[in-house]
């Protein structure tokens, strides 16, 4: 692992798109390791975000922010969930659970975090979410500097020095823009000027869901009348999964912000009828429409939430390339590779992206260098998004949405996934569980993204440096080699 840089490092200027996950991640790996740093976002505060509730960190995402100086700012705000409960929609009967090892944990070398992820709400008033308030003083710690009421309103691409533009008109340039503004109508810039620029429509193809985010206050947790669950909830930071063959559920126990209260939160998903409904609050009534004859806990839950948000569950393409092809500007996370909404993997292949750009630039010694690894990003990162978002839909471990919904148009990759909940046996510890656990640990949890990295620079980059000549033997090489594994 790189510790501090090179002798000979080249620190560049950078402009990042965009002040949630990926925007903070990206800037948080880029200036550790000495480059120039300014993220745009267009909210006024980089503690809130109109969208979201609680935020599920796997363990390949919290070990990152662990590495990068975060742990104990995380653990304080967080809770650590000890394990998933498996539970029918219709009758609340559960069929499985699943308790994480410690030995498990620390194979991946990091946490399964429930944390309150990237809402402006909070029961006291209080304007902080967690985690995005957490990146937003790391990044600035490591000398970002974090801009606010910034809207982009124009990419400029260019080989050597892109620039943007502000709607006061202000003009800012860098050496590099990295696109961290997602996929969502009007914001995602940096993604609409590569895909205008490859001649790739965007399409929004709806995937007949929409889900349904929910807090519920710790007061309210009393009502549920069921002591097991509140044990579960309140000691092991259990997170529930409700599946049906048409509707689902999740829920898991989150801190209030700044209190440190108890709070649960709930994503229900449910059959999209309303074709024209767009992102934003949600009557109560609506959702308890659709919870009609469903788990009592459930409805109880949704009459005791005082937020509700309901959004349109869309698939969209993923770039054919993540780099504008005029030069020095690149998209990342959802800008690059959209996810569905509620995904356990939106923090974690976010902070891939991030910690892979930093890990590549932390070797940046001549400007030649820059476009290649910018190229690298997407050479390292697309197969892995692409590998994690096909697992998510065949692993109960590793579910992206609760089973029978991550396959809802694939009628037989439905009744499979219903199937291997039903059949886990984990109340028992019956045969067949710890082999799928171990496949969703080295394929999802332990994976490391500046591992990769470092992979790529040791097979491919150092090859490359010295194909091109711009190494000879001089102290530098020695040095190099001597960095090279055996």
């Amino acid at each position: 692992m790189i510790t501090q840089r090179n002798p000979d490092f080249l620190p560049i200027d950078f402009l990042i798109v965009g002040g949630a996950i990926s925007g903070l991640t990206s800037a948080i790996a880029l200036s550790r390791v000495g480059h120039r740093v300014t993220v745009l976002d267009d909210s006024d505060s980089f503690d809130k975000t109109p969208l979201a509730a609680g935020a599920r960190i796997p363990p390949n995402a919290s070990k990152v922010f662990y590495r990068w100086g975060m742990e104990k700012r995380l653990r304080d705000v967080a809770v650590r969930s000890q394990g998933v409960l498996f539970a029918q929609y219709d009758s609340g009967s559960v069929v499985g659970s699943h308790e994480w090892e410690e030995e498990v944990l620390e194979e991946t070398g990091g946490d399964f975090l429930l944390i309150h992820g990237l809402s402006s709400h909070t029961l006291s008033g209080a304007k902080y979410a967690d985690l995005r308030r957490i990146l937003a003083e790391s990044a600035r710690e490591h000398g970002a500097d974090l801009r606010t009421n910034c809207l982009v309103v124009d990419i400029h691409p260019d080989a050597e020095r892109p620039y943007l533009t502000l709607s006061t008109g202000e003009v800012l340039t860098a050496d590099v823009i990295v696109g961290a503004d997602g996929c969502h109508v009007p914001q995602y810039h940096v993604r609409r000027s590569i895909m205008k620029a490859l001649h790739q429509p965007e399409t929004e193809t709806p995937m007949g869901l929409q889900l349904f985010n929910v807090i519920v206050p710790e007061a309210a947790l009393g009502k549920l009348n069921d002591p097991e669950m509140l044990r579960q909830l309140r000691e092991n930071g259990k997170v529930f999964s409700w599946f049906g063959s048409s509707y689902g559920a999740l829920g898991f126990p989150i801190k209030e912000p700044e209190t440190g209260g108890k709070l649960f939160t709930l994503f229900v998903y449910v059959t999209r009828v309303d074709k024209d409904i767009t992102p934003g609050s949600a009557d109560k009534e609506q959702l308890l429409e659709w919870l009609t004859g469903c788990d009592p806990r459930l409805v109880t839950l949704a009459q005791e939430s005082v937020k509700v948000i309901c959004i349109p569950m869309v698939e969209r393409p993923f770039l054919e390339e993540w780099v504008h092809p005029q030069g020095r500007v690149i998209a990342i996370g959802e800008a690059a590779h959209p996810i569905s909404a509620g995904s356990l993997y939106a923090a974690g292949m976010a902070t891939g992206d991030s910690a892979v750009l930093g890990r590549l630039f932390s070797h940046l010694h001549s400007r030649e260098q820059i476009p290649k690894f910018l190229n690298a990003v997407q050479e390292i990162r697309e197969g892995r998004v692409q590998r994690v978002i096909r697992a998510a839909t065949s692993n109960v471990f590793a579910v992206n949405l609760p089973p029978g919904l991550a396959a809802t148009r694939d009628r037989e990759l439905r009744k499979q996934a219903e199937e291997g909940v039903k059949s886990l046996n984990l109340l028992t510890g019956g045969p067949g569980s710890s082999e799928e656990m171990m496949e969703a640990i080295e394929k999802i949890f332990a994976y490391d993204p500046e591992d990769a990295a470092d992979s790529w620079w040791f097979e491919w980059g150092i090859t490359q440096e010295r194909a091109a000549r711009i190494f000879d033997d001089t102290p530098m090489e020695m040095r190099l080699r001597s960095e090279t594994p055996p």
